[in-house]
Order: structure tokens, then sequence, then C-alpha cells
């Protein structure tokens, strides 16, 4: 039992407790209230395994080199691209003949219009311009480190030689794109469509048990060639089952390389699928090549040859290299992609892409006859 003395004390001490855990609370409240609204930057690993400090909010960007523009504009962020390359190595504003067979640049033509800075070497053209952000595909490390270092803006290198075959590496360069530019929604909605499309294209060839013998060429890769320039290691055919008939890129690296007149001959394939972007330079290379390939070739003897939709220009044309898995195995196996329709199932990957519409008639307008028998044999 408390005497009137004690009273006093304990009040005291009462009140000595509740402002010790008052200022116990301020104390541990206030940094992460200066945290949460001080935090202007944050740290994100690019596709090179670079630790860079980028822009929370990114309002601003270049893109520099092959496949950088195509990334920003499937995740709808082209609203912050600032300016664009124009001679040299992006071309993105030029007169060049093969402009347009990266599909990005016809579903975002405003993009030729922005201000050029000409290449990745105007160095005071880049700074001029002030961006948040440069993206870039640069491949080597020390020359990426080395543009930043210069620059003394923040420079995020991706991935552009990465195919659809590593799902998880393209879902991840999304991911983190999406996570710097402000587009996380947009980035899971891109992987989900194409989850979808890949699970689809499965179902329908999980049941077919006898694979066709096919050769994919006239590949664009460092610029045109005919239709001796072929790959290994073609989306559609993997994807399909269906049998390569020519090995990878004795290099490794998985990308299109030339192949001998000899050596097409030797493999025989049922069937030949042509980019349309070295259309012509392939027609002109079966002319001079007619009568060894209409005699020696089942593909030819049976004119079995397709065109298809530009793979390679600029980096890979992932949103046609995924239409081509479609339009390639409809050719080969008919029956398991009866119900699908080439045109509209362009116009549905093209806009789960750039997320607004591209009708088939205008790419194809652009970019060649999309996939259909080619006339040579008239």
């Amino acid at each position: 039992m408390f005497s009137r003395r004690d009273v006093p004390s304990s009040l005291t001490l009462l009140m000595l407790s509740v402002l010790l855990i008052f200022s116990t609370a301020v104390l541990f409240a206030a940094p992460q209230m200066e945290e949460n609204t001080s935090s202007d930057t944050m740290s994100v690993t690019d596709m090179r395994g670079r630790t860079i400090t980028v822009p929370t909010h990114v309002d601003s960007v270049i893109g520099l080199e092959a496949g950088a523009l195509r990334l920003i504009s499937y995740l709808d962020a082209t609203d912050s691209v600032i300016a664009v390359e124009d001679a040299g190595n992006g071309r993105e504003k030029s007169d060049y003949n093969f402009f347009q067979l990266a599909t990005y640049r016809i579903a975002h033509p405003e993009l030729r219009d922005l201000p050029s800075i000409g290449n990745r070497e105007n160095i005071e053209g880049i700074i001029a311009a002030d961006p948040d952000l440069i993206i870039t595909s640069i491949r080597d490390i020390t020359q990426v480190d080395q543009l930043q270092d210069t620059l003394g803006i923040p420079v995020f290198a991706v991935d552009v030689d990465v195919e659809l075959y590593d799902t998880d590496r393209f879902y991840h360069q999304l991911e983190v794109l999406g996570s710097v530019l402000g587009k996380e929604e947009r980035a899971e909605q891109l992987i989900a469509g194409i989850s979808s499309a890949l699970e689809d294209i499965e179902s329908r060839t999980a049941a077919i048990n006898v694979p066709q013998k096919a050769y994919a060429g006239g590949m664009m890769y460092w610029g045109p060639a005919d239709l001796l320039r072929t790959t290994g290691d073609y989306l559609p055919f993997d994807l399909s089952g269906t049998e390569n008939v020519m090995p990878t890129n004795p290099a490794g690296n998985r990308q299109p390389y030339m192949t001998s007149l000899e050596d097409l001959v030797a493999a025989a394939p049922e069937y030949v699928f042509i980019d349309a972007a070295n259309l012509n330079l392939s027609k002109a290379g079966f002319n001079t090549n007619r009568d060894v390939l209409m005699e020696q070739v089942p593909a030819f003897s049976n004119q079995e040859v397709y065109s298809t939709f530009v793979y390679k220009y600029y980096g890979t044309n992932w949103e046609n290299q995924l239409i081509n898995v479609y339009a390639v195995s409809k050719v080969l196996y008919p029956e398991a992609f009866a119900d699908i329709s080439i045109p509209e199932k362009a116009e549905e990957l093209w806009k789960l892409f750039f997320a607004s519409p591209l009708s088939y008639s205008t790419v194809t307008e652009k970019q060649g006859p999309g996939v259909a028998k080619v006339n040579w044999f008239n």
C-alpha cells in the first residue's frame, strides 16, 4: 500500500516512462521516414551483371545500338525517349532501304521525328540531351563502363542476343527493365502473353510424331545475304519438333552463318523458309543455281519454298520470331494449327508486344509478303 509520499515519486516514474517510450518511437521512426521521402535513386543489376545506380523515376531515355529501342517499345515507354541515333550504327532516322524491317519502327513512327544524337560516339550530343538513363546493347562491359564514366549518366546494358529459348533470361530482362522504367505492370502483361503463346504452341505440337525436314535461309545478320545464310538454331523448327537440316553455328553463338550450295544439296530439306529481309537476294541466288536446286533438293523440286517475317534486323524481332513459329508450324503441320489464321495471330501478337494495333497489311506492305509460297517457279 502506497503512502502519500509514494504517490509523487510513482507519478514521476510513470511520466518518465511515457517520455522514454515517446522518445524511442520518434528515434526509430525518423530514419524510415527520411528514407521513404528522400530515396530518389535505386541500385539495379543490368543484363551484363553490372550494378548501377539509376533514378527512381526515369523520365527521359536514349537507346543506343541494336535492340535497345525495341525493348523500350515493348515496355510501352517510347514517350520517355528524347533523342535517337541517326547515322552509323543506328540509322533510326535515315532512309536506309531496310529501315522498316524492324517492326517497332512501324509501330512507333514518331521516333523518327525526335532529335538526333548521331551515334554513341557523339558524347557532347548525348550530354546536351541530358537523359536520365542510357539503355544500350553494347556487349563489352569495359566499353559500357567507359561510356557511363565519360557521360556521367547511368548506362543500363541489355542483352539482345537472348532468344525465346531462354525464357527465364528473357522474362528477367523485361522485369528488370520494366522496374527501371516504371513499367512493372506492362512487363507482367508481356510475360503472361508470351508464356500463353508458348504454352499454346507446345500443346499443339505435342502430338506430332513425324517431324518434317526443313531449312531456314536468307537470314539477316550483320547485313544482307542470299538463301545460303542459314541458321541451325531456328525457333520455329525447334518449338515444333521439326528437323533442322543445318547444324548450329560452328562459332557456338547460335547466330546465322553462311553455308555452301554443296551443304544445302546434301541436307536435302523437304521445306525451305526464306526470311523476307533477303527475299530478292535469295531469289537471285536460286536463279543462279536453279538447275542444281530443282534437280537435287526436294523442297525446290516440289516447290515447297515459303517466305517468313523478318527475324533479325537491328537485333532480333522477337515478336516476328514468335509469329513465325505459328506460321511455319501451320505450313508443316496444318492439322495441328488448322484453326489458326496467321494474319489474325500476327495482329494479336503485334498488339501484345507493342500495346497498340498493327494491321497485317501494313506490316507486309513494308516488310514483305509475310508467310506465303514464293513465286520463283513461274
